[in-house]
């Protein structure tokens, strides 16, 4: 089975999906905050799962062992502001601008916010510059490929440079083993924004509306309606935090306010208040940051954002980021490790020994990758610039995609359906409710694309990500293959 480093950008999806069903995620019964399960020890012949197949084919993604990424996508960490961000798209002397997704106040963590801070930074470009100068772009994703054709079509000089062997940064697109098509190893869903939408209209990207479709069983196969009192426990720590004069974790947060514990009394489904504060945490907070509550800031995680209305990708994103670059002059495999800059140029110095120069340059390179050493500023960046980088976070959600002989999750019509009835599409996201699992949201890739075919794509954040980036494909699938079980006895 193949393993592919993949894209972010699917945390805002997950999110919304959690927050209009009033579900979410993992575990917080306490004031802290369990610890990953152990790698599953090898057995010569892996237990069956009962009703759970082994998969025919699976990728998936390892963003925070990623070089080139260090991690999916940024996040609100304690301590982080709107400001923040904006300070670190400032142009620097005029002659450097930072772009990417961290630097959008509006949607950080999406292809939209990409998109938008490459046309900011290319607009802080033009400013001070005149058509003709020569501008470097650094990294060949969404902002940077914004910027770059912003900045070409205005008439200046572009070269853009890429470490990796590939366009696209965290947005990953490749052909489908195992089917027809593509398939997409970060972002999968857009949010509402006309102007990406637009975008990716004129280079033939389709995208399909999302139903707001959810299924929630019990460990034993049990549909239940999904309750909110995961998300009221949140919303009330956050409220008791907007009061506090210093921001603490989400975590600190719940346990501090008064929240918990939750009660522990059963209701008619079986189900408990602190179940669903836990299904809220791995299902909803940790998807939607990459991070454990303990790390997210409690006054800056924003429900609300999410409300947008989302729609899946049926295209293939490289072919708008293909469109992008067609006339750019791009340079791949060529890392840059130091930035040099004054009032007059800018040099780069690569690492393979060799050294460009420009009149300004636009880099893009993640936040995860800004936060170590892996490209050294001279003079040292702003002390406003630092600050931004070293408090904003850089979380990790890792996308496995299995695909099956038959999509056994998907339940028969109900005992109750009459002969003529309209038949009820199926969920297109799936979740457990009363344990950690190690995936916190499945999405129904053939309900999601209208295809149908027996495809899921699991979403695995923060500590379980980072464990199973490490072990070998068999240790990842006896790891995560146990959370589709109830799924399996449902249907079964």
């Amino acid at each position: 089975m193949d393993s592919r480093a993949a894209s972010g950008g699917m945390a805002r999806r997950t999110f919304l999906t959690a927050s209009l069903s009033g579900i979410a995620a993992v575990a917080l019964s306490s004031c802290t905050w369990p610890p990953p399960e152990p790698t599953p020890t090898r057995a010569a012949t892996p237990s069956p799962i009962p009703g759970v197949p082994k998969p025919t084919a699976m990728e998936r993604s390892r963003w925070a062992d990623d070089p080139f990424a260090r991690g999916a996508f940024s996040f609100d960490a304690v301590g982080s502001t709107p400001e923040l961000r904006e300070a670190l798209g400032e142009p620097v002397s005029d002659r450097l601008v930072f772009a990417g997704e961290a630097c959008s106040t509006d949607a950080p963590g999406t292809l939209q916010g990409a998109r938008d801070s490459g046309l900011r930074a290319a607009a802080h470009v033009m400013r001070p510059g005149s058509p003709g100068e020569r501008v470097a772009v650094i990294g060949a994703g969404v902002a940077g490929l914004t910027a770059a054709r912003e900045l070409l079509d205005a008439g200046y000089e572009v070269i853009v440079l890429e470490a990796r062997d590939r366009i696209g940064g965290r947005v990953d697109t490749v052909e489908d083993p195992s089917g027809d098509g593509t398939a997409e190893f970060g972002a999968m869903f857009i949010g509402d924004d006309a102007g990406l939408e637009l975008a990716l209209t004129a280079a033939g990207v389709d995208v399909r509306p999302t139903p707001d479709s959810t299924l929630v069983r019990t460990l034993d196969g049990t549909a239940v309606e999904p309750s909110d009192a995961g998300w009221q426990a949140i919303a009330a720590a956050q409220a008791w935090a907007q009061g506090s004069s210093e921001d603490v974790s989400l975590a600190t947060a719940l346990a501090t306010s008064g929240v918990l514990p939750l009660p522990d009394e059963p209701a008619a489904d079986g189900t408990t208040p602190a179940d669903w504060l836990r299904h809220s945490l791995a299902s909803g907070v940790e998807p939607a940051t990459g991070a454990l509550p303990t790390t997210v800031s409690a006054q800056r995680f924003d429900a609300a954002r999410a409300e947008a209305s989302v729609a899946f990708v049926t295209g293939a994103l490289s072919d708008w980021l293909t469109s992008l670059a067609e006339p750019l002059e791009v340079v791949l495999s060529s890392a840059v490790v130091r930035i040099a800059y004054d009032d007059e140029r800018v040099g780069l110095r690569f690492d393979s020994g060799e050294s460009l120069s420009a009149d300004r340059a636009v880099v893009t390179v993640p936040l995860g990758v800004l936060q170590t050493d892996t490209i050294a500023f001279e003079p040292a960046l702003p002390l406003l610039h630092q600050r931004a980088v070293a408090t904003l976070g850089m979380g990790v959600v890792d996308t496995v995609r299995m695909r099956f002989d038959e999509a056994f999750w998907r339940s028969p019509a109900p005992a109750t359906a009459r002969p003529g009835d309209e038949p009820a599409e199926p969920p297109v996201f799936l979740s457990t409710v009363g344990g950690v699992p190690a995936v916190g949201l499945w999405i129904d890739v053939g309900v999601a694309s209208g295809t149908g075919e027996p495809v899921l794509v699991g979403l695995i954040a923060a500590e379980q990500a980072r464990r199973l980036e490490q072990v070998s494909d068999r240790e990842f699938r006896e790891a995560v293959l146990p959370g589709l079980a109830p799924f399996a006895t449902a249907a079964g």
